[in-house]
């Protein structure tokens, strides 16, 4: 058989090397890098894109893009893609990038199954927010949320200033340094977090509103993680061109201990060139870069934080129409503990739209403060045994999420939103229990009772119905405004009348 005219390739040709670094030898790495990198450049820059579709060999010469552009053009021409229908025909360098990129996606796959919590109530808690966010947030957008369990913040507020900043991270202040006193709070911090989330504890990652890079001592930190968690976390920075040969022994760090795909944020053109002049592309093939500069090709910027502020003066002057609560998304990908150690403050959060009233993008369930391992450890069972519900609780105001529109059919009822619709059809009983809940002013224990009277159905099966809507985050959950916000909330609207019974099972 000729093998090179039937573009066959045996499987040790295109190999894992995400996880397995070993695997990618220098030519591997080099094929992959160099690929990476006009694909890259084709995403990034307007200007390159026009020369390439004109005359892609002269762009890639003046580009300096030693890639072969017509045997990666499936990868870049959208024409060319769509005339390919037998994989087995790619070239060997596009089937190892495909792969790689396919790697990457089993990684988030990974993450996710890793980032399930020791403690049952909180991984209860977390798959019901994962739960929520696909008809929340939409099935596309909830695929990239990883619902990382923790994150930490080695310093308060950010250096870079984006004006898009999702977080709306304030101008760098404190450092927490690695000082003895400071190096102990660390380790015993990520010890109190491992022995309530086991494994979970692992997938956390070292920054929020923050860039990694202003903490002088944050690669330090890092290997106190690998060392208590055994994985070394992902980092993402904006200024890798502020810090070149800095960034280049944390990649290596980051290899050496088996750590995923890091990531550079592009924020200008000029930046992108920069960090195509100081870094190889072999030394970038296991970095994400990740174009949010505006000749970038469809840049994906979540109008949240800054970017939500800008929009609303925009729509203020007549330049932009306003975008509804469900259209601006979010880059917040925790569902678990946000902890600061500059500040010693942890937060329960977990990912939302942005809007008027979490313009960040994710809801605050719970905070506080703490000062050593023991009043870390009481704070976090304190907000687990207050905030993360394993069931409906009796005396719990029952409600749909705001975002669900609700219907009775002849069977049951219908929630629905702009990205899914939910159908509960199980009966009678099934269809009163859903119009009692729309109303969000009936207790659990009042709408199996009222259930009970009209239908003569035991109360258990109205708490199964409700405690089946609980699981699939379907129910109000989100804090509100003016009530304690330990337990369950009374959700806006509550204080209208309710209707009576007899009209809430007639769906009227």
């Amino acid at each position: 058989m000729n093998k090179s005219a039937n573009n066959w390739h045996a499987p040790e040709d295109i190999r894992p090397v995400v996880f397995r670094r070993e695997n990618a030898d220098a030519a591997y790495r080099a094929d992959l890098g160099h690929t990476k990198r006009f694909i890259e450049r084709w995403y990034a820059d307007a200007v390159f894109r026009e020369k390439a579709a004109a005359d892609p060999a002269a762009a890639a010469h003046e580009y300096g893009l030693e890639r072969d552009h017509a045997e990666i053009r499936s990868l870049w021409n959208e024409e060319h893609r769509h005339e390919i229908d037998d994989f087995a025909a790619l070239p060997l360098s596009v089937k190892r990038y495909l792969n790689y990129q396919n790697e990457k996606v089993a990684g988030r796959d990974r993450y996710r199954r890793l980032a399930t919590p020791l403690n049952d109530r909180f991984a209860i808690w977390r798959d019901r927010m994962v739960a929520r966010c696909v008809s929340h947030l939409g099935g596309n957008k909830a695929e990239y949320v990883v619902h990382a369990p923790v994150c930490y913040e080695l310093s308060k507020g950010c250096s870079v200033g984006c004006w898009f900043c999702s977080v709306a991270a304030p101008k760098l202040g404190s450092q927490f340094l690695r000082t003895p006193e400071n190096q102990a709070l660390w380790t015993d911090t990520l010890n109190v977090i491992k022995d309530v989330m086991g494994q979970a504890a692992s997938m956390g990652f070292c920054y929020w509103a923050s860039d990694p890079l202003d903490n002088p001592d944050y690669e330090d930190f890092l290997c106190d993680f690998h060392d208590i968690n055994g994985e070394f976390p992902q980092t993402t920075t904006a200024q890798p061109q502020k810090h070149v040969e800095r960034v280049k022994k944390l990649l290596k760090l980051s290899e050496e201990r088996n750590g995923f795909i890091d990531r550079f944020s592009i924020l200008t053109l000029r930046q992108w060139n920069e960090i195509l002049n100081a870094f190889t592309p072999e030394e970038l093939a296991f970095v994400e870069c990740i174009p949010q500069n505006r000749e970038a090709f469809n840049p994906t910027k979540s109008i949240s934080g800054r970017a939500l502020e800008r929009h609303k003066k925009n729509v203020a002057r007549d330049k932009e129409e306003r975008l509804a609560d469900d259209a601006t998304f979010t880059t917040a990908c925790v569902s678990g503990f946000l902890v600061n150690m500059v500040d010693r403050s942890l937060r329960l959060i977990t990912p939302c739209h942005a809007t008027e009233r979490w313009q960040l993008g994710y809801w605050t369930v719970a905070q506080g403060t703490f000062t050593d391992a023991a009043s870390l450890r009481a704070l976090i069972d304190q907000i687990i045994e207050d905030h993360m519900p394993t069931e409906v609780a009796p005396d719990q105001i029952v409600a749909f999420r705001d975002d669900l529109t609700h219907a009775p059919v002849a069977n049951g009822f219908n929630v629905t939103n702009r990205f899914r619709k939910h159908e509960v059809q199980s009966g009678p009983a099934t269809r009163m229990i859903g119009a009692m809940i729309a109303q969000g002013t009936y207790t659990a224990d009042q709408i199996a009772g009222q259930v009970s009277s009209f239908l003569s159905i035991p109360a258990a099966h109205s708490f199964e119905v409700m405690n089946q809507l609980f699981t699939a985050g379907l129910l109000d959950e989100e804090p509100h405004h003016g009530h304690d916000a330990l337990g369950f909330q009374v959700p806006v609207g509550a204080t209208d009348q309710p209707k009576t019974p007899a009209q809430a099972q007639l769906g009227a």
